[in-house]
């Protein structure tokens, strides 16, 4: 090698700063993840742990095998019934209601009356339809099945001025009929994952339905299926991971947790009924010699139980005020039972609150008992519980109903175009509030808000799902029925004063006389 290489290599790479890095490089490492751990224990507790893409992992068998068991423990735990129930409906309540509001402040009152006009359309729509029903419906299958389907068909033959119809179908409608993870795309993004057809951008372009469930009873001919556009379908479901395209059953984490649960309760049941069918128990404490001595047997040589003695060894009599008498050395005990245990009922309350903390449900929901909550414990459980529903209810909004309204309008805007000259309307979605613990507690708070000017009285009617254009048209409606029939005002009626407060003086005494005045 030439000098002048030498002499440029630097003084960190020769034989013996190398041959010191190897020696460092060789040293046992102390310090580590526990995570990442490939001792026996852990690889055992993490046997399921793979590297497989979002939509490989949740392949069709895999997403359909969650979904059976889910569906066969709902309606086999009263539990897992219950809280998945409550769950849809404290989520969808009464139903969501459509509020409009003009983009610009100055056309409140020329345009409020087509305002009003089109939500009482809408929601008379809403009720043809049974919307709510439908959301409902759609809360609990994405719960179970981690997604559902909603196909705005049209309807001709139903008699309503709009003849749009939202139907629901279950995840197993859409699919492949040549089943693959997914198909990549050269862009890099999938081009159909199982039953959903994507462009190069990743927008969905059309779905592929079945005409029949898989899982219809009868034979029928081989389904060639539908392709429906992506206008036309609204996917509603459960998607946790970067690059995820089909649902997740919001039931996976806690599904073994239900199955645990209604298997104790039946191995339970059935050990305390074992126990039950037993009414006595015969024991002795004669040596082997004896006992053979006092065994009778039938005529084919089968031994006689105490139970079945008549008149031998040992003589049962039935009847009331009877006894048993048995030979020496027998003696006769009922069997002690030892289920429940006193802690089945701790256990229990334990599993349920593991399985509901999958929906940030407390657990005095979730198991339908109060006993020990206080106030303070239910209010905060609550608030959390809360959370994940205002969450819930804002998915819902983006992904459904602002789809299923702008397909309603597109109808209504030709049979009513004169409730939208003015385009310039916006829309909110009011729900059903939630009840305070202390209504008393709730009341002193909301005067004060609107007191101190922290909020309006359109935030505090929406916070209890109700329209402040409503309250306050009633409230003149009161106003000038009392005024009619000559009765007093009510409080709420009384002008308020609204306190004035002269140039500072410079007496403090005076200044806050008057302000407490």
């Amino acid at each position: 090698m030439p000098e002048e290489i030498l002499q440029k290599i630097p003084k960190e790479t020769t034989p013996k700063a190398c041959k010191a890095a190897d020696a460092l490089s060789t040293r046992r490492i102390a310090a580590r993840i526990n995570a990442a751990s490939r001792s026996a224990d852990s690889q055992r507790n993490f046997s399921g742990a793979d590297y497989l893409s979002a939509d490989a992992a949740l392949n069709r068998s895999v997403r359909r095998l969650i979904s059976i068991r889910s569906r066969n423990e709902f309606v086999n735990n009263s539990y897992a019934y219950g809280i998945i129930h409550t769950l849809a409906d404290d989520t969808i309540g009464t139903g969501p209601r459509l509020q409009l509001e003009p983009a610009e402040e100055g056309d409140l009152f020329t345009t409020d009356p087509k305002f009003q006009r089109r939500e009482q359309r809408f929601h008379r729509w809403t009720r043809q339809i049974r919307l709510n029903a439908l959301l409902r419906c759609a809360r609990i299958a994405k719960a179970l099945d981690g997604e559902t389907f909603i196909w705005l068909q049209t309807n001709p033959c139903s008699g309503r001025e709009v003849p749009l119809e939202p139907r629901l179908f279950e995840a197993e409608y859409v699919s492949s009929r040549h089943y693959q993870p997914e198909i990549a795309h050269a862009s890099g993004h999938p081009l159909e994952a199982d039953g959903i057809s994507y462009d190069r951008y990743g927008n969905p372009i059309s779905y592929r339905f079945s005409r029949f469930h898989p899982g219809s009873s009868g034979g029928f001919a081989v389904d060639e299926g539908v392709q429906v556009p992506a206008e036309q379908i609204i996917h509603y479901a459960n998607l946790v991971r970067a690059g995820q395209h089909r649902g997740l059953s919001e039931m996976a984490a806690c599904l073994h947790i239900f199955n645990d649960l209604r298997r104790y309760s039946t191995a339970v049941v059935l050990a305390a009924e074992v126990a039950a069918n037993l009414s006595f128990i015969i024991s002795h404490d004669l040596p082997p010699e004896l006992y053979e001595q006092t065994i009778d047997h039938d005529a084919e040589g089968r031994v006689i139980t105490a139970l079945d003695l008549q008149g031998g060894p040992g003589e049962f009599v039935h009847g009331s005020n009877m006894g048993l008498s048995f030979p020496a050395g027998y003696k006769a005990s009922q069997l002690k039972a030892e289920q429940p245990t006193a802690t089945y009922v701790t256990f229990k309350d334990a599993k349920i609150a593991e399985a509901a903390r999958v929906f940030s449900m407390p657990f005095n929901i979730a198991s339908g008992n109060s006993s020990d909550y206080n106030y303070a414990s239910g209010r905060l459980d609550h608030q959390v519980y809360h959370k994940k529903l205002l969450i819930e209810r804002e998915n819902i909004a983006v992904e459904i109903l602002d789809r299923i309204l702008a397909a309603w309008e597109e109808y209504d805007q030709v049979l009513h175009p004169a409730d939208y000259r003015i385009d310039s309307a916006g829309h909110s979605w009011m729900w059903d509030g939630f009840e305070h613990v202390d209504p008393i507690k709730e009341a002193n708070a909301q005067a004060a808000r609107l007191t101190n000017g922290v909020t309006t009285l359109a935030e505090e009617c929406a916070r209890e799902g109700r329209d402040y254009h409503n309250v306050l048209r009633q409230r003149r409606r009161e106003f000038e029925e009392c005024a009619r029939l000559g009765l007093p005002p009510m409080p709420w009626m009384a002008p308020q004063q609204t306190p004035s407060f002269a140039p500072d003086s410079g007496d403090d005494d005076k200044k806050a006389k008057r302000i407490k005045e």
